[in-house]
């Protein structure tokens, strides 16, 4: 007798008896085991179709987006082109940062911040760090160089290994092909640049963070410098700005002290200026007017028929770097007086004009001889300008003018005026030097001269000393945010010069020739429409004003006399030897 299984149809899933699992029904009855293998083939089969459709989906969407890209015109091309390359450029960064901050983190775990062991491991991690950050900046370009180039002029914070690794990047950057050239002049023109000019040299003799320039010779014989800002870089700036933005709050999460993200997002409407070379024209044509009384300073004319907002055509210039010491000796000309015109020149930028070139760094400023055989400043690059109101102008002039007088009130009221509540480190950020407070309690609660001193302290001294410079650095960074935006580049400015006046040997006396532009500019602004018994107290404070100057001055004389008495008497060292042991001293304690 047969045996019946009892099993439940795959097909219909009504129970069903078998004779046997795998014996075939004659009245279309389904076996099991036929069943299951036609279910299993049925979902291979499904998972084929599946993948075939996705295969075909992307290549029907590559096949479509190619032939778009191929009927599209240039402009469209590139903006695609810049859509794919800003993906790997924010790729690129975050792998950068991430580097970075792995290399600190890993090699500087563990070891306490006041040892001479950490002091030692740090520097190849900033050596590292610095490298990374110029291939980054230079394989980006655009922005990034840009940022690259601030850090450079923050040279009384960053380590040494950042500044002379990064120091290429003032006049550096990555050139573009003829071929964009080519197509950007027949965007803005209609005519191809050989066209455009008799004589026009395809490789660049500078190139910087937004564009490259070119020499040129126009049509009725004038050599020109032809600024051509890179093809895709308003295309690509914003995408740019937000992955640095992006960097930066990851930066700020990963390192607390770090969080300077507020910056770029203050800066974002002046570095879109900076991409109108029209408006860098005109900003031209305002400097060289309100310098016009300094003889010494001169500005390129603009060519504005051969100009327009990605191509500025200018004078050509001959001259040498401001920071080529040798190039300025050769001329037979005197970095003392170099130096002299530079700071004059900018001070009166800030407190007589308002209206200050913000990127002052060595590349963008010239030296070359006049008519009369003497130094002359060429000021180049004028895209990135700060422009103080009257007000914040004025309150500047006037805190400035509280600093030398020593007058620790005014020092407060004008600070607050400008939106800061901790004066004491505002002073300090504005005249980049000491300033001597009555009432404010000192900024460390030990005076502490070398490293020597500071290993020598007991680790309860050493406790108070970090917590005290931890302090200081989050008020600097309180007070950064506070201020308007604009003086952010004010004393990047600043900072600037003293780099380069520093780099000749602190030769003049900067402190004293910003002061007395200050009160020049608090008189300009002060003696309108006022009485004459207002005049005259304005005169008595110019008289008073500069005694102070002059009484610092003296001191400083006595002392070099004394020191000169001294040295003559066999009791000290000779001045050489001082020198060189300040030096030495200076270039340890804050590299430059």
């Amino acid at each position: 007798m047969e045996k019946l299984v009892l099993r439940s149809c795959i097909k219909c899933q009504s129970l069903r008896f078998f004779s046997s699992p795998t014996q075939l029904s004659t009245h279309g009855i389904h076996t099991t085991a036929s069943l299951r293998q036609k279910a299993g083939g049925g979902k291979v089969g499904g998972w084929r179709r599946i993948r075939r459709g996705l295969l075909y989906g992307i290549g029907g969407a590559t096949a479509s987006s190619g032939i778009l890209y191929a009927i599209a015109d240039e402009p469209q091309r590139r903006k695609v082109r810049v859509l794919l390359g800003g993906i790997k450029r924010f790729f690129r960064s975050l792998k950068i940062g991430t580097l970075i901050s792995l290399d600190y983190k890993y090699n500087l775990w563990g070891i306490a911040e006041d040892s001479e062991e950490y002091n030692e491991l740090i520097k190849p991690c900033h050596k590292r760090a610095a490298e990374r950050l110029l291939e980054g900046c230079l394989a980006n370009g655009g922005l990034y160089v840009k940022l690259g180039q601030g850090l450079v002029s923050m040279n009384h914070i960053l380590p040494r290994e950042y500044l002379e690794t990064l120091v290429v990047l003032q006049d550096r950057a990555l050139p573009k092909k003829p071929h964009d050239i080519e197509q950007l002049f027949q965007e803005d023109f209609g005519k191809q640049p050989q066209e455009f000019f008799k004589k026009f040299e395809e490789e660049p003799i500078a190139a910087a963070s937004l564009a490259q320039v070119h020499r040129a010779e126009t049509h009725d014989g004038q050599q020109v410098a032809v600024k051509v800002q890179y093809i895709d870089l308003q295309d690509r700036f914003a995408g740019d700005v937000w992955t640095c933005e992006q960097l930066l709050k990851l930066i700020g999460w990963m390192h607390p002290k770090f969080a300077f993200a507020w910056v770029l997002q203050d800066l974002k409407d002046t570095l879109v200026q900076e991409l109108d070379f029209v408006n860098e024209g005109k900003n031209s044509e305002r400097c060289q007017s309100d310098l016009s009384h300094l003889k010494y300073v001169y500005v390129p004319k603009v060519h504005w028929d051969k100009t327009s907002t990605r191509v500025l055509t200018a004078e050509f210039i001959d001259g040498c770097k401001i920071s080529n010491k040798d190039a300025i000796k050769k001329m037979g000309l005197s970095l003392y007086d170099v130096d002299q015109k530079l700071c004059r020149a900018f001070a009166d930028q800030i407190f007589l004009s308002g209206f200050v070139h913000a990127d002052p760094h060595p590349g963008n400023v010239f030296i070359r001889k006049d008519v009369k055989g003497q130094a002359q400043l060429v000021l180049l690059d004028h895209g990135l300008y700060d422009k103080l109101t009257q007000d914040d102008r004025q309150s500047l002039c006037s805190l400035y003018k509280a600093i030398v007088l020593n007058k620790e009130d005014n020092m407060q009221k004008f600070s607050k005026a400008l939106g800061v509540d901790d004066y004491q480190v505002f002073c300090l950020l504005t005249k980049q030097g000491r300033v001597q407070f009555d009432k404010a309690p000192p900024l460390f609660r030990h005076k502490i001269l070398s490293k020597k001193e500071y290993y020598e302290l007991s680790p309860e001294v050493k406790a108070e000393w970090l917590e005290d410079y931890h302090a200081l650095h989050e008020r600097i960074r309180l007070v950064l945010r506070q201020m308007p935006t604009g003086l952010f580049f004010i004393f990047r400015n600043m900072n600037t010069i003293r780099a380069i006046c520093q780099e000749h040997g602190n030769l003049i006396d900067r402190y004293g020739i910003m002061a007395k532009s200050a009160i020049r500019g608090a008189r300009k602004f002060g003696v309108q429409d006022i009485s004459w018994t207002g005049r005259i107290k304005a005169w008595l404070e110019m008289m008073n004003y500069d005694f102070r100057i002059k009484a610092e001055n003296f001191k400083i004389w006595i002392g070099i006399v004394y020191l000169r008495i001294l040295v003559w008497l066999g009791r000290v060292p000779s001045l050489e030897e001082i020198r060189s042991v300040i030096e030495k001293e200076q270039k340890r304690l804050n590299p430059v």
